[in-house]
């Protein structure tokens, strides 16, 4: 049976989505909802899309509609989970799933009142890629681990409710730098401290950091490193992920085809077909969890965890100090 799925907001995002989602045509229903009816009567018209709505609580209170994607602005998102939840509907809400902890528990809390599923759309943590290095990882291939480095420098300026601190949540941590977090999270657990440093500043006018680095420790002394940025560089180097152990070395470009594990006897190279960015898969997790009525993969829970970490990072950046995770 089709999920019937909304997407709520037809920004830039909603289209890469949409065009992602036209794979999975045999299990994904697309309607489309924005204060712009016009603007989502294109998005169906180019995406094949079942229905449009005019505003989100028409969606919400369409019986066709089964779920909904949340693509809105972040300090939106517990006002539209709570629309969601009294409609009854199943949430699939973008990173962060939150801007604080306090507007996140609360979102956990009212999608479990309303027995609805809550999945955080962490897209990255779905890649091919990310889990054939968390299959490696869990067997050993690289021995113990040492250390895990994740860099990105994304050309992108941002504007509107991106470049409000308060809207936001942030800067470019909290809107992409989140991504990172979650990869070392599940690569290589939850650290139990970290120390983070903003990078001088490289676009101006901005309210917020554009460019952080993050160093993390375990309790077993893995070290995590996290350089992401926004860039005025047209053309930068692909996001990458390497991880180190004592027996080998694992590498990949996130959104790339391919990984590679190097040893000291062979290189080994994975080929993968196109995930879209773990689009596809995981919205194939927020379906199968519905079905099966189990909790998601990235539940709210999840997303919790990222984000915590998050204003860790801020905590640090402001203090100019390390400093101390709960314990998970």
């Amino acid at each position: 049976m089709k999920l019937g799925l909304c997407v709520v907001g037809c920004g830039a995002f909603a289209r890469t989505f949409a065009q992602a989602m036209q794979s999975a045509r045999d299990e994904i229903e697309l309607f489309f909802a924005s204060r712009d009816v016009e603007r989502a009567r294109a998005y169906a018209e180019t995406f094949r899309g079942r229905g449009v709505f005019g505003s989100y609580e028409a969606a919400a209170a369409d019986p066709r509609v089964e779920a909904l994607y949340l693509c809105t602005p972040h300090h939106l998102h517990r006002e539209h989970v709570a629309m969601a939840a009294q409609a009854r509907k199943h949430i699939l809400v973008e990173k962060p799933i939150a801007r604080t902890l306090v507007e996140a528990q609360a979102m956990i809390a009212r999608a479990q009142e309303a027995g609805v599923t809550l999945m955080v759309a962490e897209n990255y943590r779905f890649m091919a890629a990310v889990r054939q290095c968390k299959a490696l990882i869990d067997s050993a291939a690289v021995g113990d681990l040492r250390l895990v480095q994740l860099h990105e420098e994304a050309p992108f300026r941002p504007a509107q409710w991106r470049n409000c601190r308060d809207l936001n949540g942030g800067g470019v941590f909290i809107d992409g730098g989140i991504h990172k977090v979650d990869i070392l999270l599940y690569l290589a657990g939850k650290p139990e401290r970290l120390y983070a440093a903003p990078l001088p500043p490289g676009l101006p006018g901005l309210e917020a950091e554009d460019g952080v680095v993050v160093t993390t420790r375990s309790a077993s002394g893995v070290v995590g490193l996290i350089n992401h940025a926004w860039t005025n560089a047209r053309q930068p180097p692909a996001p990458w992920v390497s991880v180190s152990g004592t027996l080998g070395r694992i590498s990949f470009e996130l959104g790339a085809p391919w990984l590679k594990l190097a040893d000291s006897s062979a290189e080994r190279v994975w080929q993968f077909a196109d995930d879209y960015y773990g689009l596809v898969p995981m919205v194939q997790e927020f379906r199968a969890s519905i079905r099966e009525e189990r909790e998601p993969e990235m539940s709210g829970a999840a997303g919790l965890e990222d984000l915590a970490v998050v204003l860790k990072v801020y905590e640090s950046m402001e203090q100019g100090v390390a400093v101390l995770l709960p314990p998970a």
